[in-house]
């Protein structure tokens, strides 16, 4: 059994992994980041990283999966139901998410070999889709849903992309604002008012 000291020092071990890979995405391309390099920024030892992860994409994909399930959370414990106004605030929770964590997003979403997130994204977003659909009865129309979450999914990542690459000069609220001009009609082919 972990003790409560030993789960700390996991924690704190794998926190400090993290934003040394957080930091080093940012000055240079993944493909040149070794788990050297992160244990030297995290000043641990290499065998401390091989504990955790068996290479530098398995600490990646723990990154994305946890941005990931922060996404599902949002649409989980949004009420999406016909006639109402949800989008807006989803939005606004992933505006939320980006501003308070723009180092992160910038590593996941900027990153060539970081292009799965958008993947999962769209996955998650299919999934709720088809649960509310069912909730409300309409009838199941997978392939063409699945093409309209995959173009949802992805515009909004070139969105974000696009703001994060120049620096956020929208401020929130204008990107929640535009984000939901485009993706209202979209989403009202898939859950009709």
């Amino acid at each position: 059994m972990i003790s409560e000291k030993q789960d700390r020092r996991v924690k704190r071990s794998k926190a400090l992994m993290r934003d040394a890979l957080i930091g080093l995405m940012q000055e240079k391309p993944f493909s040149e980041i070794t788990a050297k390099d992160i244990t030297d920024r995290a000043d641990l030892n290499r065998a401390t990283f091989y504990l955790h992860y068996n290479n530098v994409f398995g600490l990646l994909d723990e990154l994305e999966n946890e941005a990931v399930g922060v996404f599902a959370r949002m649409l989980e414990e949004t009420e999406i139901r016909q006639g109402a106004a949800w989008e807006y605030p989803i939005i606004g929770h992933i505006c939320d998410y980006i501003v308070e964590n723009p180092d992160l997003c910038r590593c996941l979403l900027l990153n060539p070999h970081s292009d799965r997130l958008a993947g999962k994204l769209a996955e998650i977003m299919k999934q709720k889709g088809q649960k509310v659909r069912q909730e409300m009865g309409l009838a199941e129309e997978t392939h063409k849903a699945d093409y309209i979450h995959q173009f949802i999914a992805y515009g909004a990542m070139g969105m974000v992309k696009q703001w994060l690459m120049e620096g956020m000069p929208l401020s929130k609220e204008e990107m929640m604002d535009l984000a939901e001009k485009m993706v209202r009609p979209i989403f009202r082919i898939l859950i009709p008012s």
